[in-house]
């Protein structure tokens, strides 16, 4: 009798330990498969900052910039329109400046801090002012 019950308390043993790394390795799984996309975003984010700034320091309209973003941007990103990209120039500062900041949240579960942030800073090619865009992807 006592020898099925060791067998028995041991086998209880094994399947709970194999149990809890399952759900180690698993959990694991899925913080990698979010940390990646988000990763991912990211750069879609960047690539979508420094395609913005560079059309904008050529002179192009919101109409072209957003047509040229709605082709590189991740299906997880809203279309955008051209007026979801504010531009605002600033002729008190005179440094040649286009300044494109992308900004983007990703709704995680395992990842609290879900806000992405995209800057940047090209030479003006149009005029002397400071240029500074802004989008929003949500």
């Amino acid at each position: 009798m006592k020898t099925n019950k060791k067998i028995y308390k041991g086998a209880i043993d094994q399947i709970m330990l194999w149990m809890v790394l399952f759900s180690i390795f698993v959990g694991f799984l899925f913080f990698v498969i979010d940390y990646s996309t988000t990763i991912r975003m990211k750069d879609n984010c960047d690539t979508i900052a420094d395609y913005g700034a560079r059309m904008t320091a050529l002179g192009k309209d919101t109409t072209v910039i957003s047509d040229g973003i709605n082709n590189l941007k991740l299906d997880y990103f809203p279309t955008v329109a051209a007026g979801s990209i504010v531009c605002n120039t600033d002729s008190g500062v005179e440094n040649y400046q286009v300044i494109f900041n992308v900004y983007a949240t990703y709704n995680s579960n395992f990842l609290q801090n879900s806000s992405i942030h995209a800057k940047r800073v090209v030479f003006n090619e149009i005029n002397k002012f400071q240029i500074t865009c802004n989008l929003t992807l949500n």
